[in-house]
């Protein structure tokens, strides 16, 4: 079996400002056959949910209505957060929606109503509760969304004039370094004759993180194949994912630089540049983009099926699953550090 270790990250709401006791899920697990791994962060984050809870309307109520909540839930919504709602989790522990500001994140009491818990909750069998808390109780928000992200397109048929393709400087001063990067990008729409990518993935990975580097591998046949992936470059696990990120931001080109990342992951060798403003800036959107989408963990995948259906996966999928996800069929892969995925 294999091992996923889990980051924590700290929670960007004010509740941990709030000065809260809260324990931190930062977990070791093993995982089973059937799931996945990946690197992961603490917080689940999504859009808020359409359908009307109960609890939802408790933080609107005042002090009268938050006699009846956990203390650590009413001191949250004195600091000025909003509970959206709440629902019965495993192990006896009750979840919580809360956001603030746009930003929402999934917490947990525990049965005496003493403790909060933020982070991923594994059980024995090694599935990620969370995840599947997320997509059960918050519904899924536009992928459209994604356009927002500072992404590097790899794979885009090149009759394809796509605005994430062009050089277009990351300063106004002329002799600074540029990007190609879609959301610094001034290019044109694409033309009308352009060949449109058989499907288009975007993948936010950490350039330290393992199993990004994997689905790198994993993802090249299908690229080959008319796959469009767009990768979205975060940084959480430790300040050299920052540096990392920052050389294939302000690269003059990403895409080379990407590949260059990759090859070289994990070395002495990987390319590290010091992070400018305007990159901190677009990995911090990236990063609310990911808890936006309740994404837990790199890689974290986001795209449509044949029917328009938005689907999200957090970590290293099966081999065989990368069919389903590109919708084709699934091609040959031959690198060895992939076998264990089959």
């Amino acid at each position: 079996m294999l091992r996923t270790r889990s980051f924590a990250v700290a929670f960007s709401l004010a509740l941990f400002g709030a000065g809260l006791h809260t324990a931190q899920a930062s977990l070791n697990t093993h995982q089973t056959g059937n799931e996945a791994p990946a690197t992961q962060i603490a917080t689940v984050s999504t859009s808020s949910t359409s359908e009307k809870n109960p609890s939802s309307d408790l933080a609107a109520k005042g002090s009268e209505s938050m006699v009846s909540l956990p203390l650590p839930i009413s001191r949250a919504l004195e600091q000025g957060l909003v509970l959206e709602s709440q629902f019965n989790a495993e192990s006896g522990l009750t979840g919580w929606v809360l956001s603030l500001d746009g930003q929402f994140t999934l917490v947990y009491t525990t049965p005496d109503q003493r403790t909060l818990i933020s982070g991923a909750l594994i059980n024995e069998a090694g599935q990620n509760l969370s995840e599947r808390y997320a997509q059960q109780y918050f519904p899924k928000p536009d992928i459209a969304l994604l356009e927002e992200a500072t992404y590097i397109s790899v794979g885009a048929p090149k009759e394809l004039n796509l605005p994430d393709s062009a050089t277009a400087p990351v300063d106004a001063n002329p002799n600074s370094e540029s990007t190609s990067t879609h959301a610094e990008s001034g290019a044109e729409p694409a033309i009308e004759q352009a060949i449109e990518a058989k499907r288009v993935i975007y993948a936010f990975f950490d350039p330290n993180c393992p199993f990004c580097h994997l689905a790198w591998k994993a993802f090249q046949p299908y690229i080959d194949k008319g796959v469009e992936i767009r990768w979205i470059p975060v940084a959480f696990l430790n300040p050299e994912s920052r540096d990392k990120a920052a050389a294939i931001l302000q690269s003059r080109n990403p895409e080379d630089e990407l590949t260059e990342s990759m090859r070289l992951f994990n070395t002495e060798q990987q390319p590290t540049a010091a992070l400018k403003e305007t990159s901190r800036r677009q990995l911090q959107s990236n990063m609310k983009l990911m808890q936006r989408f309740g994404i837990q963990g790199t890689p974290g995948l986001v795209w449509a099926d044949e029917n328009g259906e938005l689907k999200v996966r957090s970590g290293m999928p099966k081999l065989g699953d990368f069919s389903h996800i590109t919708g084709l069929p699934e091609q040959p892969q031959t690198d060895p550090e992939l076998f264990r995925f089959r």
